[in-house]
């Protein structure tokens, strides 16, 4: 069944169930006063009036999400047919540009707090006015938030969309609106709140991944599947419902594999990243070709004349002609007819005379097929026929059947009551009732105690670094049903594993490579908000430029000076200081790292807190039924209530949570040395006079050489000037200081120490939470007895005077009320169904 059809069957069947309730409303209205009553009634109006305004005004979104500098906004242009998202060399989104189809023109941008770009609402825009606004405003937001962190700009711009006026094209029914989210790259969303908010824009959204054609060769494919996981998790996309478009394939070199090859090693390799069911579709893109294709012929219908003025189409033509010639030759290759056309055309563009309708049109028609347009559209149109009723109707009418089943477990208290036919069953289930209230506290208190300490024993062993505890904790809670331990126990080692890969090995590599100032701080700008990457940059940039003043010893650094020195003394109290400097930085970035990294983990924490709920609700629903009051269910109209009421936050990180403890030792040490040369009188020896006396050697035929021996010496002492070391005891201050490798290894052992810290805040926001749901509960239960209590009195009276013609109004009343009934479920059952 096309969309459009279903989208009117849950028109009528939403109708009828208005209807159906008005009906029995207007049947018993004395029903309806019952204060409790009376409130749940209001709750399902109010949802109920929502769901009818979006019924009547249905929108598909779509948002274009993808890994860094993809061309996101290049795509969101050429699908659309206007040059709105601004487009650059580098990230230029920022926050969500809502992008909706209206033919009257308006742009939004709406007040955020301490907001330093111009904020308000204009209407009558053109494109170059859109453009140039909605630029301001990005480029804005990115100079301020080098300072200091902002929520980022949301924008809402409503004009004529091609996809909504060329519904052929795009498979769109009539009556369902359509939006894009242009969103920004993760490098550009490193806070918590901004990705808050993205996700949930995200969350309700069809998606349509970018990659780049230039990251799938060998060498870089393994990192853009990286990022693409991230970006995917973090950002909360629904793999159900996704499309990947590889833009930029007019970058394929000659020598490059077949894109057939490439693009079946993508998608199997996509498939296994994000655990998908099936081979994805991924569809080979040239967007930039589409956008000056489709910019050139406007948002108007293919079959109708265009509204573009000659010269925005020529201008659009030239760039096309020139950027992409490197394609239309390609393709053109063997088409000797067509190549001498399209030059001639754009000789005769570049005379001043831009085609006509007719002409555009054949261009249209090659763009759409050279850039991939074709085969997205034609994909788009399927997801759009499977996707309009999980992704358009039943999310406007969630909140109205969670409000009706709140109403009709609570007419079900009343309606039992009402069958009770003597004095006896009254005042005993009133009994019953009175005693529930006395002990609810007492048993909701218990269970809470109970869950607390069975909460607080996993978070211990899991604290613990042995893991075979952890192994038996994680298996022992799985055996039990109670999954949320082991997703939160994932959640944090994540937490763990990214800021070691993804905060402390950048710095310490930066140390060991001597990388520059600005490089470090264009990585940390990946992980961090501008500012803190700014801060750990220059604390960096202030220790790295002083250690050529250290000598190494071990695993540290030191520098010694003079205790006499106090420019020397000076100069080590400033290096220690910008260590210290650097510690405190790097904390504050560790702990913003978390908090973001844990805001991307938030559908896990949903997911494992709505497990400890559901295993809490258990509990409390054994509470109640042991009261024996299995005719009345409270029970039930308790927990509907309980389930209507839930909301969810996130932990916000203390800023202290990560300790980084610093070694940091200075010692006093003496040392003898030359401190000089002194001048000093010591005495000397010298000979004064000497005799000898010569002679020949007898008893040779040969005279022997002659002798000489000394007979006689006389020698005198002399004082003589000498120059001799002056040596001192000097007395040093030495500075030890921990190495790059030694800072990474404290650094990861504040982040060790810190999970404990981080566990316990975890447990006592899951012990926080659940004395929420206990409190919540306890409420509920009290109004629903009171409820009850109230009925019962008024079921005393009736036993009293006219039963039997209450009872058969009653009947009357039950009958009318499971039509209702049976109307809401079919709507339901409908909608998941198709």
């Amino acid at each position: 069944m096309d969309t459009e059809s279903q989208l009117n069957i849950a028109r009528t069947l939403l109708n009828e169930l208005g209807n159906a309730l008005a009906d029995l409303i207007n049947a018993s209205p004395d029903i309806f006063e019952d204060p409790a009553l009376k409130s749940r009634l209001a709750d399902f109006q109010q949802a109920y009036q929502e769901a009818t305004q979006r019924l009547a005004n249905p929108s598909l979104c779509i948002a274009t999400i993808g890994t860094t500098s993809s061309g996101k906004s290049t795509i969101v242009n050429a699908l659309m047919g206007r040059r709105i998202a601004p487009i650059a060399n580098t990230e230029m989104s920022a926050g969500v540009l809502t992008l909706r189809h209206s033919q009257a023109r308006q742009l939004i941008i709406e007040k955020t707090p301490d907001a330093v770009w111009e904020t308000g609402d204009w209407t009558d825009l053109g494109d170059e006015d859109f453009y140039n606004r909605i630029q301001v405003v990005m480029n804005g937001y990115h100079q301020a938030r080098k300072k200091r962190e902002y929520v980022a700009p949301q924008i809402k711009a409503y004009l004529p969309l091609f996809p909504a006026c060329d519904r052929s094209i795009s498979g769109l029914p009539e009556g369902i609106e359509i939006e894009f989210l242009d969103l920004p790259g993760l490098k550009s969303v490193q806070d918590r709140t901004n990705l808050a908010i993205i996700q949930q824009q995200v969350g309700k959204a069809f998606s349509l991944v970018a990659l780049d054609y230039m990251q799938v060769d060998e060498e870089h494919r393994q990192k853009l599947l990286g990022e693409l996981k991230k970006v995917v998790e973090y950002l909360q996309g629904r793999t159900d419902s996704m499309i990947f478009i590889l833009n930029r394939v007019d970058n394929r070199g000659a020598d490059d594999l077949p894109l057939e090859t490439q693009l079946e090693t993508l998608k199997e390799e996509i498939k296994q990243v994000l655990n998908l069911p099936a081979l994805p579709d991924v569809i080979p893109f040239n967007a930039r070709l589409l956008y000056y294709a489709q910019c050139a012929w406007g948002t108007g219908a293919l079959n109708k004349p265009s509204n573009i003025t000659p010269e925005v189409r020529s201008q659009f033509l030239k760039f096309m002609f020139l950027d992409c010639a490197s394609v239309i030759k390609d393709k053109t290759s063997s088409d000797k007819d067509l190549r001498d056309w399209l030059r001639e055309l754009e000789d005769s563009i570049d005379d001043g005379h831009p085609p006509d309708d007719y002409k555009m049109r054949r261009i249209m028609f090659y763009a759409l097929k050279w850039s991939g347009g074709k085969e997205l559209w034609n994909c788009l149109r399927v997801r759009i026929r499977e996707s309009s009723s999980e992704l358009v109707i039943l999310p406007a009418l969630l909140d109205t059947f969670n409000n009706f089943d709140a109403l009709d477990k609570n007419l079900d208290i009343l309606i039992e009551t009402r069958k009770l036919d003597n004095q006896e069953k009254v005042k005993s289930t009133k009994e019953k009732i009175i005693k529930i209230r006395q002990d609810l506290k007492k048993n909701v208190n218990r269970i809470g105690k109970e869950f607390q300490k069975e909460v607080k024993v996993y978070i211990e062993a899991l604290k613990t670094n042995d893991p075979t505890i952890r192994i038996k904790i994680k298996e022992d809670a799985e055996k039990k049903g109670r999954k949320g331990f082991s997703l939160i126990f994932n959640a944090v080692a994540e937490v763990e594993g990214d800021l070691t890969k993804s905060l402390i090995s950048i710095v310490r590599d930066a140390f060991k490579n001597n990388q520059g100032v600005y490089e470090l701080e264009d990585k940390l700008r990946e992980v961090i908000p501008p500012p803190l990457a700014e801060d750990v940059a220059k604390a960096y940039s202030n220790v790295s430029s002083r250690m050529s003043q250290f000598s190494i010893e071990s695993d540290f650094l030191f520098q010694k000076v003079r205790a006499d020195d106090k420019k020397g003394e000076l100069e080590l109290e400033h290096n220690q200081k910008y260590f210290r400097l650097l510690y405190h930085t790097m904390r504050q970035a560790i702990t913003a790292r978390a908090e973001f990294t844990l805001q991307a983990r938030a559908k896990q924490f949903e997911d494992a807190f709505q497990s400890l709920v559901d295993d809490q609700l258990k509990r409390l629903n054994i509470c109640l039924s042991e009261q024996e009051l299995s005719s009345i269910n409270l029970e039930q109209a308790a927990i509907n209530d309980l389930r209507k009421k839930l909301s969810e936050n996130l932990p916000t990180l203390p800023e202290k949570l990560f300790e980084l403890p610093i070694t940091i030792d200075q010692v006093k040490i003496k040392v003898k040395e030359v401190t000089g040369k002194e001048d000093i009188d010591k005495p000397k020896t010298i000979v004064k006079d000497e005799n000898y006396i010569e002679y020949y050697e007898e008893g040779s035929c040969f005279k022997e050489p002659k002798k000489r021996e000394r007979i006689r010496q006389v020698t005198e002492v002399i004082m003589e000037k000498v120059t001799s070391d002056i040596i001192e005891e000097i007395e040093y201050i030495k500075l030890y200081l921990p190495s790059p490798e030694l800072m990474a290894q404290q650094w990861s052992s504040g982040i060790e120490k810190g999970k404990d810290s981080l566990w316990d805040i975890l447990c006592d926001w899951i012990t926080t939470k659940l004395d929420n749901v206990s409190e919540i509960f306890e409420e509920l239960v009290i109004d629903i007895t009171n409820l009850a209590e109230r009925a019962l009195n008024e079921q005393l009276k009736i036993i009293e005077s006219n039963f039997e013609d209450q009872k058969q109004s009653w009947d009357t009343f039950e009958n009318q009320k499971n039509n209702v009934n049976e109307i809401r479920y079919k709507l339901e059952k409908y909608l998941r169904k198709n």
